[in-house]
């Protein structure tokens, strides 16, 4: 979890914990900017 943390972090993409094993990106500027280096969920 943490490596994920830091990746985003570096990626300048927004996250959260939403429990405390589950991390959510779920912003639409976020998503876009993931989108960018992992591509669309679909």
């Amino acid at each position: 979890m943490g490596l994920c943390q830091k990746s985003l972090d570096r990626l300048g993409v927004e996250w959260r914990m939403c429990r405390p094993n589950m991390l959510s990106v779920a912003r639409r500027e976020a998503v876009a900017r993931l989108d960018e280096f992992v591509g669309p969920k679909w």
